[in-house]
């Protein structure tokens, strides 16, 4: 009677204690929830005008779902779950937000499945090996349940949670855990004899996981590396000899060394110098050493004010000794990676724990030139150093004296945790007080002093308002500081050219060009650009058209990748210099550069439905629709069409001698 009578006394402690545990980490997140959209949320779900759909049909459903530019795979399982929350509540941000706490509750519960299986199973590996567990000082629901509420209540995790946009990143981990869980309880299954209902799990576990995780964000495709370490760690790979041996081998043969070599094809060779980036391959590589440590740190024992939405003042490192640092760094990196293998007989929950931590990274922060720092690529990675850390924490025989010293330090590490993540959240309760606290927190971040000055103008801040002063002045004091884009002076330029007895000075041109001349352009200093010509071409503001084609121009000739300046150049030259037949020129350029992107061909057709050229326009639209393989812009496509057969009713077709400048401007449905 008393074995039961404790199992479920057991249990239901566990259940309540979880149960308690969501409704904590849901009170936590609680203030962030009235929060507002920031940066990235922009573009893909504010200013997406393609995730509005007019029906309920699979039809806009999948095209919207298509929408996103960000990644190969367009993320439709993300993008497509904020249309349909477009769909029903519009733009606020409220549900947004409520769902992306929703799924995070729904990880804090696998997170806890994963580390109790994992728990359980080294335990009992442990005891046939040699006798004796994991010599926990807590029970192993206990273990798991640490586990979860550390993960789910971590500072760093935050920006996967409020930040609404990485619901993308929350997603892949959903799914990557779900699978992985899945694979386990499936090997487990096959080592008890039940091998129909073992190997579809298995299967399923990695082939639907890592679909679902991959179509939400590309981090998805590491679902089989995790597989990898659980099935060395867990079952080292079934017994020698065996069919269960050779299918597995067969198995990652199949989902793993196959795909990462065709990966690994379309990414090498890696161009050393990074275009569209200002730091190199090995500039990356040396600062991601800083990097890595920066993020351990604050998943174990964050700073107040360390963490951020606005990484972009992270300290770059030039090489192995600029700073001394970068060399000790990476070595100490290679050291905690040895380590942790060459623990793996004695203390096996360690090296799951810090392999787990370090798979994703092998991703995000190696060769691919993405940008340095950013929070959410921890958010499986924690997991693991989280568990490894608390394996650490709660080590310990039967009778030990630091027993009580050790469970009060996890707890308070959870309390520390909830504590910091709470405060957060009420930061990101109200945009302009987020704005407020990274600007004047994170003084050297340009974006941040940016952002401020963007937010506090979009307030209804107008000239002689003293806000409005603030807000230049934050303007001016991003542009100043190192790292800065063309974005600060984008800004500056568009808030005094659209108020008139405002005077655009000449020393914010200069500085743009001088930008232009001396590195790379990013993606948002593109957008810089591309923003000024549109505006000066729908009247919105009044720029010196000279000025702003000099700086357009030398932009276009100095920087080797013009498929993303064409179409600002093409823009303002069409609709502004009056020079059509060179804009002309830059648009078939453009579609001969990029003949499989749908709306170059798109940007094609209304040139030439405007000018009059209806044949050429009929081809271009044909070509369009053939390029547009899940209909993301076949509402704008189909409007031109309609468009096409007016013109083709009319009696005198226009000549393209006599558009007036700014009919040709390609308007929002049409996406850059």
């Amino acid at each position: 009677m008393n074995g039961p009578s404790r199992t479920l006394s057991g249990t239901t402690l566990s259940t309540i204690l979880l149960v308690a545990l969501l409704a904590a980490v849901a009170l936590v997140y609680a203030p962030g929830s009235t929060g507002g959209y920031v940066f990235d949320d922009m573009p893909n779900i504010v200013d997406n005008t393609a995730l509005e759909m007019d029906h309920l049909s699979w039809s806009e459903l999948r095209a919207a779902a298509f929408s996103a530019d960000s990644g190969r795979l367009n993320r439709p399982i993300a993008m497509g779950s904020f249309a349909l929350e477009r769909y029903f509540f519009g733009l606020d941000p409220f549900p947004m937000k409520i769902t992306n706490v929703v799924i995070h509750l729904i990880n804090t519960l696998l997170v806890f499945a994963l580390a109790l299986l994992v728990a359980r199973r080294l335990e009992h590996r442990l005891t046939e090996r040699r006798g004796h567990g994991l010599s926990l000082v807590i029970p192993l629901p206990m273990f798991a349940l640490a586990v979860a509420a550390a993960w789910a209540l971590a500072p760093i995790n935050l920006t996967g949670v409020l930040y609404v946009v990485q619901r993308m990143e929350a997603l892949a981990t959903l799914f990557m855990l779900a699978g992985l869980i899945a694979y386990i309880l499936g090997r487990l299954r096959i080592e008890r004899g039940r091998l129909r209902s073992g190997w579809a799990l298995v299967l399923g576990g990695l082939g639907l996981g890592t679909a679902l995780a991959v179509l939400s964000k590309e981090s998805g495709v590491m679902l089989p590396v995790f597989a990898l370490l659980a099935e060395w760690l867990l079952f080292g790979f079934g017994a020698a000899g065996t069919a269960t041996r050779r299918g597995i081998y067969w198995l990652f043969g199949l989902v793993l060394v196959l795909p990462g070599v065709a990966g690994l094809a379309t990414v090498l060779p890696v161009n050393p110098e990074l275009p569209n980036r200002p730091f190199d391959l090995w500039e990356r590589l040396w600062t991601q050493a800083h990097a890595m440590w920066f993020y351990m740190r604050n998943i174990v024992a964050p700073a107040p004010g360390a963490l951020t939405l606005y990484h972009d003042a992270f300290p770059l490192a030039r090489g192995w000794n600029d700073p001394w640092t970068s060399l000790p760094a990476a070595l100490g990196l290679l050291g905690l990676v040895a380590g942790a293998f060459a623990l793996w007989r004695r203390h096996p929950l360690i090296t799951f724990g810090v392999l787990f931590f370090f798979i994703p990274h092998l991703l995000v922060s190696t060769i691919i030139g993405l940008e340095l720092v950013y929070e959410h690529r921890n958010h499986m990675a924690s997991a693991g150093l989280i568990m490894a850390v608390f394996g650490v924490l709660l080590s310990g025989r039967p009778g030990d004296s630091l027993a009580f010293a050790r469970k009060a330090a996890v707890i308070g590490l959870i309390l520390l945790y909830g504590f910091l993540t709470f405060l957060r959240a009420s930061e990101w309760s109200d945009p302009i007080q987020l704005a407020y606290f990274e600007g004047t927190r994170q003084e050297d971040s340009p974006r941040a002093s940016y952002h401020l000055g963007l937010i506090l103008i979009q307030a209804g801040a107008e000239p002689g308002q003293p806000v409005y002063g603030l807000a230049i002045e934050q303007m001016q004091r991003a542009a100043r500081l190192p790292g800065a884009t063309l974005t600060p002076y984008q800004g500056l330029i568009f808030e005094h050219a659209r108020h008139a007895g405002l005077n655009v000075d000449p020393v914010w041109w200069t500085a743009m060009e001088e930008y232009i001349r001396r590195g790379p352009l990013t993606t948002q200093d593109v957008g810089a650009l591309m923003s000024l010509a549109r505006a000066q071409a729908d009247g919105t503001i009044d720029l010196d058209p000279q000025r702003l084609q000099r700086v357009l121009e030398t932009a276009y000739e100095l920087h080797p990748d013009r498929s993303r300046l064409r179409p600002a150049l093409a823009d303002f030259l069409i609709n502004v210099a009056g020079e059509r037949e060179r804009g002309y020129e830059l648009l078939l350029e453009e579609t001969a550069h990029r003949p499989d992107n749908e709306v170059t061909w798109l940007r094609l057709a209304r040139f030439q439905i405007v000018s009059g050229m209806l044949h050429q326009a009929e081809q271009s639209l044909m070509r369009a629709a053939e390029a547009d393989r899940h209909d993301r812009h076949g509402s704008t496509r189909r409007a031109l069409q309609a468009q096409l057969d007016e013109r083709r009713q009319e009696p005198d077709p226009i000549e393209p001698g006599e558009i007036e400048p700014g009919e040709l401007r390609p308007h929002g449905e049409v996406m850059p």
